[in-house]
């Protein structure tokens, strides 16, 4: 491991602020090409667009005369050249700014000293002292090995400089962690679960700042929800008050020409637990817009006070607060219902000895996403690329389900589907046999393992295929996955509505905007359009 102080002894050539950062950005540009997917693979990272930094940048307001910034992961130093440039912009700048920038890979190093230079010369004509420090160390390692001795990135200057950090500003690399891998047991060490990569930067840097010192970062939106980061959200929410979320309305636009195409938010806190009255959410088009949207929610409404896996709900609009208003007029849980969401039981390359690619004696139907087509249930499917049975067996018993009414929904929604929640009706009667087998990307609704009845399973189904329910599964499932804690985490109506709304339901199918009329007439009459706190546009970063 290489620490490397910056010499700064031969700068020579003036460089604006705008210089540095267009500077900055042309080289992004440029090693997006050369950086090869191997490269992209083993670091997990992609390089910060110059707009996305200076948004992020802008978010800081620590007034503190000596500012000490992280930047882990630092790529080509475009973060904390911004965070460098917006201190220095500041009508009442700070005196002395460090940055601490943390790179494991090789090649980026050189560019990372010129970033250094570019901000040292930029205080430098503001009359700010600067100090910069280049660790070429993996951070998840030093990180981890600093917290277990309870120790601070500096040698021992003075007690002021042990603090921590006033300042994280984070574009944290994206990568699965494996159970078995060392950055996930290191982790594990400090108290840290980390299921990727990102949300272990994330942990270690906000275990890094300073008492009320602040986290802005731009990451993949997935961490808002799902069962994988249940002890982040929880560990999060514990240290940090959230205070803004920042919304690209382009699912892909931010990273497009790296191919990126999760779904990707900027999240702004402050290391305190006292949390913040109300959450503010900004929203743009893409990263070039200057323009962009402010809404103001309570806390409460992001983070609902008895929702005991911590969901992050980002509620960008009026129309979003009338989604949560319609939905919080249903209070029924589906244990409430004595209804259970799990996924199915059918894992094919564990089962692959008794799976057939077409139907034939001593065989049960075998569903796949695949056979949900246009919300019914189409089975067998010729020429599929996927087994349509499985040999029901005593050895494959465990693995199927009666033959009865269950409501179907897809674990991953396509590109083509326009709904996150894909739910499609079971009906035995299409098929003969006792026993049916669901594969492991569907989730299915039943009762103890048994099928629901067929009124309640049909207005089960409606519901969930409304207009109202996507809007409000959107506001905290910013990916296709759909998981059964998702499903469960949904509050719904009571069981003689469903059944009333079942019995509604005619064979043929309903159009999306007959469905959503028939919601709104038999679940919602009392439902009144409610404005937002506050929704205006702004202008500037």
């Amino acid at each position: 491991m290489i620490n490397t102080h910056v010499d700064y002894e031969n700068v020579s050539q003036e460089h604006t602020i705008q210089d540095a950062m267009q500077q900055g950005e042309l080289l992004r540009m440029a090693m997006r090409g050369e950086m090869n997917s191997e490269n992209k693979s083993a670091f997990g990272q992609f390089f910060t667009p110059a707009p996305v930094a200076q948004l992020m940048a802008s978010m800081f307001t620590c007034q503190e005369p000596v500012i000490r910034i992280l930047d882990a992961g630092a790529g080509l130093g475009t973060l904390f050249t911004a965070a460098v440039t917006g201190f220095c912009q500041r009508e009442t700048p700070p005196e002395h700014i460090l940055v601490t920038a943390y790179e494991i890979d090789d090649s980026l190093i050189e560019h990372i000293h010129r970033a250094m230079h570019h901000c040292e010369h930029i205080c430098a004509t503001h009359g700010i002292k600067f100090t910069g420090t280049i660790k070429h160390e993996d951070f998840i390692e030093s990180g981890v090995a600093l917290l277990s001795q309870a120790n601070t990135l500096f040698s021992p200057l003075d007690d002021e400089e042990a603090a921590g950090f006033h300042c994280a500003i984070l574009n944290p690399p994206y990568k699965k962690l494996q159970s078995d891998w060392l950055e996930k047991q290191r982790l594990q060490e400090i108290g840290i679960e980390a299921s990727n990569l990102y949300v272990g930067f994330l942990a270690l840097a906000m275990k890094l700042l300073a008492p009320l010192g602040e986290l802005v970062a731009i990451t993949p939106r997935s961490f808002c929800n799902g069962p994988y980061f249940k002890k982040f959200r929880r560990d999060f929410l514990h240290t940090m008050a959230l205070q803004r979320l920042h919304m690209f309305e382009s699912r892909t636009h931010t990273f497009k020409a790296d191919e990126v195409l999760q779904e990707n938010i900027i999240v702004y806190a402050t290391k305190s637990q006292e949390r913040a009255e109300q959450v503010i959410i900004t929203t743009s088009s893409d990263i070039e817009d200057d323009l962009f949207s402010t809404y103001t929610v309570n806390y409460q409404q992001v983070i609902h006070p008895n929702d005991p896996h911590s969901f992050i709900h980002i509620v960008q609009d009026s129309d979003g607060a009338q989604v949560v208003a319609a939905i919080s007029q249903f209070h029924t849980t589906l244990a409430d219902l004595h209804i259970t969401v799990s996924t199915g039981r059918v894992v094919d390359f564990r089962a692959a000895d008794y799976l057939r690619m077409e139907p034939e004696a001593a065989t049960v139907p075998l569903l796949y996403p695949l056979h949900l087509q246009h919300g019914v249930v189409r089975w067998p499917s010729p020429g599929s690329k996927k087994p349509n049975a499985i040999v029901d067996t005593y050895q494959t018993q465990s693995l199927l389900v009666p033959n009865e009414h269950y409501v179907l929904v897809k674990r991953f929604s396509s590109k083509e589907e326009k709904k996150r929640i894909v739910a499609v009706l079971y009906e035995p009667d299409q098929f003969p046999q006792p026993r049916v087998g669901f594969e492991n990307h569907l989730n299915y609704f039943h009762q103890e393992g048994q099928g629901l009845d067929p009124i309640l399973a049909r207005g089960l189904v409606a519901y969930l295929n409304s207009s109202l329910v996507d809007a409000y599964f959107r506001q905290f499932n910013g990916h296709t996955q759909v998981n059964a804690t998702d499903l469960r985490s949904i509050t719904y109506p009571t069981r003689s509505q469903l059944e009333a709304l079942g019995g509604q339901i005619k064979l043929q199918a309903l159009s999306q905007a007959e469905l959503d009329e028939l919601i709104k007439k038999e679940l919602l009459p009392m439902a009144e359009s409610e404005e937002g706190p506050t929704h205006q546009l702004t202008q500037g970063k």
